[in-house]
């Protein structure tokens, strides 16, 4: 008679006490990976590894959604053999037309166990056929959560043997899988704020490194090597008009083999580059594999930067917005390198230089007067040449400026981009000053060249990047936390309910338990406003009126206004155009700002709401300007640069999140927020909206 076969052996049970203890433990070190800033694919490896240990399973796949293209990602595989993982990294299920396991745990966001694939009656072809290629007979998949929204799966199974899960094997699986979602999407957030910052100072180096002069046709390599290192694109190539801006010439291409640099004749292979020329606007096509940017300068078209992607949905709105950025700066240094040959044709290479530099150029003589500028002093200072040329530099740019020219004239010591701050038309402005002598041809000193950039732009991008690196973890942190939270706070809140119920009415006890639930009201209204900041849901933006949402917002205020004797003057430009945006969200800013201005006046007094139109004055862009200013005390100097910073508050019962989510509300909006205060005469905050978002989409509608 034949030996019996053994009975394989089934994974340990969640019920026994030692397995209990192994999913405690790593459920334990898996919440540990939530303030480690660790890679994506060290944290699936880490999940995997748990899952294995704790559920006795022998093949693991964790699967991504990909919501922009629809696709369900395979990204760690573990117990496959070779031919089958690299299967699954290749060929991605396609969630509106394949019908599978997999795909309808991401849609119905719901855990399937197929105790056997040959006799259960909900699988499909593509089911069957998976399962003869994997040698799968029996599954689980579980959905990866964060909230309501399925981030992705994770199936497992013991190769050819059936599973036997219970329904709480089943339920502790899915209590692990929630643990595990968690962590993924703050990695893969953290990915992609790495990424923006990553690109942010690429941009900074790249930008360094090509204000060299280059010789022509090294620059238009450079330009095209850096766009692929900048966007990580598969091919760049530059296209230039000629001077009559009729032909096109491809001058650089990078990435594949080069095309040959002869004029290309107007048709299908520049009908592009023709479309961005025409506009003026960048061009992503729909599948964003392309992205086509012009190369402006002074408002004329040079040229387009074009890279193509390795795949569909290669780029971002971000890489657009990068490589828009570093468009503007390449066509500035095409600009000056064209000016040179044209200068040194016409043997006028130093006035030339000095009116088509970005910089500020103020040359003085020995006598400490100023003897030239170029267009862009006039520019940065608001001063024509005729009021500037001919006096002391004490006199046209102050102070600090004439120290610089005295150290230079006097000590024959110059200074390279010493910082002075200047105020200009009411906001302060960060000048960067660079001192050179100046000698004749003997050797002999004549005089000194100052050198001045606006750095104030700069620094603001420099703020931005390590803001986002500070928030970055904060945003983590505060996700993770109030996760954690959520749930023994709803238990808490259920049990303190149900003892009130079973009280009689005049019990004092109900007056300590009436207590309880208000301090429990309040750490909901945390947690919530954690999980608002760390991550807010996406704005829907459609057209809209501005002055309707403010009308709503102070309707919605009026009984508390009307309590605390505010009176709102609104005061709304007439004409004033629609604005794309998400009309809850701003109507959200308007009234944490009105709360604000309400605390800051707990007297009473007025706030003054101002909309009016900008785009035509002589503002980058043009904008719709919203103003909203109390007559309270104002904010301290020192503490203005901290009240867009997470949980700073200066009242004693306040969360300190309220002008954090109105930042990022408006963030998404691609709309600037500011603020204006002096203590003792009110505070004004300033929302701008920009005539146009990245990529070309109007933030503002102009009639057609």
């Amino acid at each position: 008679m034949p030996n019996k076969q053994p009975r394989p052996a089934r994974g340990p049970s969640p019920s026994d006490g030692k397995t209990k203890d192994n999913l405690l433990s790593s459920i334990h070190k898996i919440s540990r990976l939530l303030t480690r800033p660790m890679s994506l694919d060290t944290i699936l490896t880490s999940i995997v590894k748990e899952t294995s240990q704790v559920f006795g399973l022998t093949r693991m796949a964790i699967f991504l959604l990909d919501k922009d293209r629809g696709l369900l990602e395979c990204k760690y595989i573990h117990g496959f053999n070779a031919q089958d993982s690299k299967r699954a990294f290749r060929l991605p299920y396609r969630l509106t037309d394949q019908d599978c396991v997999e795909t309808r745990v991401v849609r119905f966001g719901t855990t399937i166990y197929v105790k056997d694939y040959g006799a259960d009656p909900r699988m499909t072809e593509i089911d069957l056929i998976v399962s003869r290629i994997m040698g799968r007979v029996s599954t689980i998949a579980v959905p990866l959560k964060i909230k309501r929204d399925v981030i992705g799966l994770i199936t497992a199974d013991k190769d050819a043997v059936k599973l036997k899960l219970t329904r709480k094997d089943i339920n502790t699986f899915s209590t692990f899988a929630n643990q595990a979602s968690i962590i993924i999407e703050n990695a893969r957030l953290q990915e992609q704020n790495q990424k923006k910052i990553k690109q942010l100072l690429t941009l900074q180096e790249i930008s360094q490194k090509t204000s060299s002069a280059f010789p022509q046709s090294k620059l238009f390599h450079v330009i095209t090597a850096s766009a692929l290192k900048l966007t990580r694109a598969g091919r760049a190539v530059l296209l230039l008009l000629d001077d009559e801006g009729r032909e096109w010439s491809v001058v650089s291409e990078d990435g594949h083999a080069p095309m040959e640099r002869t004029p290309l004749p107007s048709g299908p292979q520049t009908a592009l580059a023709d479309r961005v020329a025409a506009t003026g606007l960048p061009l992503p096509d729909e599948t964003l594999s392309v992205l086509a940017v012009p190369l402006l300068s002074e408002k004329r078209v040079l040229g387009v930067l074009e890279v193509t992607g390795r795949q569909r949905q290669s780029f971002s709105e971000d890489d657009l917005k990068l490589l828009m950025i570093y468009a503007g700066h390449s066509a500035s240094l095409i600009r000056n390198v064209r000016l040179y040959g044209q200068v040194m044709t016409e043997r006028n290479f130093r006035e030339n230089i000095l009116e088509s530099s970005p910089n500020s150029m103020i040359s003085v003589n020995l006598k400490k007067e100023i003897s030239s500028v170029n267009r862009r002093t006039e520019e940065m200072f608001v001063l024509g040449r005729e009021n500037i040329v001919g006096r002391r530099a004490a006199e046209v740019f102050g102070e600090e400026i004439a120290r610089i020219v005295d150290l230079a004239l006097d000590d024959r010591a110059v200074v390279n981009r010493k910082e002075i701050r200047r105020n200009h038309q009411g906001s302060d402005a960060i000048l960067g000053v660079t001192s050179s002598l100046l000698r004749n041809h003997q050797g002999s000193l004549i005089g000194a060249m100052l050198i001045v950039r606006d750095l104030t732009e700069e620094k603001k991008t420099e703020e931005l990047i390590r803001r986002l690196d500070r928030l970055t973890s904060l945003g983590q942190l505060s996700a993770g936390i109030a996760h954690e939270i959520r749930n023994p706070l709803a238990s808490i809140y259920f049990n303190v309910q149900l003892l009130a119920k079973k009280l009689p009415a005049a019990d004092p006890t109900l007056a300590l338990i009436n207590d309880t639930q208000k301090g429990i009201n309040r750490i909901r209204a945390l947690v919530k406003g954690m999980l608002d900041f760390a991550k807010p849901s996406l704005p829907s933006l459609k057209s809209g009126s501005l002055e309707r949402v403010l009308r709503e917002s102070i309707g919605l205020m009026d009984s508390q206004l009307k309590k605390q004797r505010i009176e709102v003057a609104l005061q709304v430009e007439k004409d004033l155009p629609p604005v794309v945006f998400d009309a809850h969200q701003i109507q959200q800013v308007v009234v944490n700002l009105l709360l604000n201005a309400m605390e800051a006046m707990p007297g009473g007094g007025r706030v003054d709401l101002v909309a009016r139109d900008e785009r035509g004055t002589d503002r980058p862009g043009g904008q719709v300007v919203l103003l909203c200013t109390d007559h309270g005390p104002g904010i301290p100097p020192e503490n203005l640069g901290k009240i867009f910073n997470p949980f700073f508050t200066t009242k004693a019962d306040g969360t300190g999140l309220g002008l954090s989510i109105v930042h990022k509300i408006l963030e998404q909006h691609q709309a600037t927020v500011d603020v204006i205060s002096r203590e003792g005469s009110g505070t004004t905050f300033m929302i701008q909206f920009p005539a146009r978002r990245p990529g070309g989409a109007p933030c503002i509608d102009t009639p057609s």
